[in-house]
């Protein structure tokens, strides 16, 4: 079994030992933050490296708060971009199962993921199709807000955008007259893509468009979003924000050019700027969780995530200093209009799902195996301790889901099947050779690219699974792959 495979079995045994649902076996590996080398040690909050089976719970679940394991929060800030569009899972060649709109789907692909391993196995039925990207024009966040009509919409960076236009139809006088929705149910799209109408219908040389949202492609676990927008504050030369811990040690750092260290720091700041914008990202959360009555527990345990980050952020700037030899941290954070947007459960579990059970089990996979990779001793060692905060940030996201779907309903599992349709875009290419940024503790683009669609498939979408069949009573989860 690859290092990848066997870190993210074990990732997968602890997010469902979380939730209180079975856990499968194939965990062989040391927890998230332990070091390799002795395999005796344990995480707080992290599973066992023997497989968990710990019962199954039927019916609605108890309250998520009292599961095994304490939650903190963190965005490593790591940049995992994804490749594919799925509501429902990522194959090794493109996605795979999802919906093509609000309701139930007709169609769905199943995938059967063997034990930790890399081979599925789609099977597809129903007549040929086209894929979603191919019946529109692409737009950008931008470019909506300027078509008339849809000004007001909220247009997101992190989501895709088409125009889809359609003949007017027959015995209509106006597009106006078949509002709602002018395309009707596109019999002929495959079952790539969830969508929603962003806004329409539109008149445009003599056909009805609309333009459509799908797709979430933000997976760097939790970005600080406003308006869609995703903020960061700018880098500076300050000293507090760094904290006071090992290093890479000056020999390490001395083998590299001066070009090198420069693109390493950058790519360091960068991260740190994600962590710092991450502590606002939880202080909103925290509001939310508040906004609904959710539980004592998960309150406690998003505030600890605000902290969380912090120190997060403390560890990475003091990185990006070394690597700079000189001092960097974060200038002002603009939080204007923060709290503005949606807030009703559906809205938060939706960003839940994106952010936490797919952006932070990404990023604890990722960070776990560039800490495998990383030959500095006290580098590889602060990436294991945020992989296996991570690791719990991932399992608050999870709990959280849990309980919203417990009180929300039926109503909710629509949301979370969609939310889970990512874009896993390839990321900036590499400006370093791949053998150094592993040696620095960073993947190169097209292996975090093959791991994050290898957790999609092996991580993500089981949890998804055997969280939505534990709430369905028996009903089969006939919109996500087995």
């Amino acid at each position: 079994m690859s290092a990848a495979s066997s870190s993210l079995a074990c990732l997968r045994v602890a997010l469902l030992h979380a939730l209180g649902l079975t856990a499968a076996a194939g965990c062989t590996r040391p927890p998230l933050g332990d070091d390799p080398g002795t395999a005796s040690g344990t995480s707080t909050g992290a599973t066992t490296s023997t497989a968990t089976t710990a019962p199954a719970t039927t019916g609605v679940p108890s309250d998520p708060t009292t599961g095994a394991g304490t939650t903190t929060t963190t965005t490593t800030g790591a940049g995992t971009t994804l490749v594919t569009t799925s509501t429902t899972g990522v194959d090794s060649t493109g996605p795979v199962a999802t919906t093509t709109g609000p309701v139930e789907p007709a169609t769905t692909t199943t995938t059967t993921t063997s034990g930790t391993t890399d081979e599925t196995t789609t099977g597809t039925t129903g007549p040929a199709c086209v894929n979603l990207m191919d019946l529109g024009d692409e737009l950008m966040p931008a470019d909506v807000l300027e078509i008339p009509g849809c000004e007001n919409y909220n247009a997101s960076d992190c989501h895709d955008y088409l125009r889809i236009c359609v003949p007017l139809p027959d015995g209509l006088q106006s597009c106006d007259q078949c509002a709602p929705d002018c395309l009707g149910p596109l019999p002929e799209l495959c079952p790539d893509f969830g969508f929603t109408l962003a806004c329409g219908p539109l008149s445009v040389d003599g056909q009805c468009c609309h333009v459509v949202e799908y797709s979430w492609n933000c997976t760097d676990g939790r970005p600080f979003l406003v308006e869609g927008t995703a903020r960061t504050a700018a880098p500076t030369r300050r000293r507090d924000w760094q904290a006071d811990a090992p290093g890479p040690s000056p020999a390490f750092l001395a083998a590299l050019d001066a070009a090198a260290r420069a693109e390493l720091a950058a790519l360091w700041t960068a991260d740190a700027l994600a962590e710092h914008a991450s502590v606002a990202s939880f202080a909103r959360f925290t509001l939310q969780l508040l906004a609904h009555g959710a539980p004592p527990g998960l309150v406690q345990e998003a505030c600890a995530a605000q902290l969380d980050e912090v120190a997060h952020a403390r560890l990475i700037f003091a990185l990006a200093g070394d690597y700079a030899g000189a001092p960097v941290g974060p200038g002002p954070l603009a939080t204007d209009d923060a709290l503005g947007g949606p807030g009703d459960l559906a809205a938060v579990v939706a960003a839940v799902v994106r952010e936490g059970c797919v952006g932070e089990t990404l990023a604890a996979a990722e960070l776990d195996l560039a800490a495998r990779t990383c030959e500095d001793p006290a580098l590889a060692a602060t990436l294991r301790r945020i992989a296996a905060d991570e690791q719990r940030h991932a399992a608050l996201a999870w709990r959280t889901v849990q309980w919203a779907l417990a009180r929300g309903g039926p109503a909710l599992r629509r949301v979370v099947v969609e939310a889970l349709a990512v874009r896993i875009a390839a990321p900036p290419p590499d400006r370093l050779d791949p053998a150094l940024m592993r040696r620095h503790g960073r993947l190169p683009a097209a292996e975090r690219v093959a791991l994050a669609a290898q957790c999609m498939r092996s991580v993500v979408i089981p949890c998804a699974r055997a969280l939505l069949d534990d709430l369905a009573v028996g009903r089969p989860t006939a919109d996500l792959p087995v």
